[in-house]
């Protein structure tokens, strides 16, 4: 696990990368029990990713790549900050470390 969260706080200083905690304190979000990735592409275009225990699905249609940004901007709206995302990881790291 220390491996992992060094990783992520390395990771983290790419100009690219965002890094935000959704604590489980903070209830039910749309994007439960999954995962979505949302990628940009050169041409400005969306494609999705969702994926769950068993399957993978990737998504083009713009009318789905709609509903999931959407329901990605409500998970990310209920997110900490970066900064305090970041000082929750740096903590959990100095748990672990000890």
């Amino acid at each position: 696990m220390c491996t992992q969260l060094h990783e992520v706080l390395e990771t983290v200083k790419h100009p690219r990368v965002t890094v935000q905690v959704l604590p489980f304190g903070q209830g039910p979000h749309p994007i439960l029990g999954g995962g979505l990735t949302l990628m940009t592409l050169k041409d400005g275009g969306t494609i999705a990713l969702i994926e769950s225990f068993a399957t993978g699905e990737p998504v083009e249609s713009p009318g789905r790549i709609l509903g999931l940004t959407q329901l990605f901007d409500i998970a990310r709206s209920m997110a900490l900050p970066e900064d305090k995302s970041l000082d929750l990881i740096r903590r959990y790291l100095r748990e672990y470390e000890t």
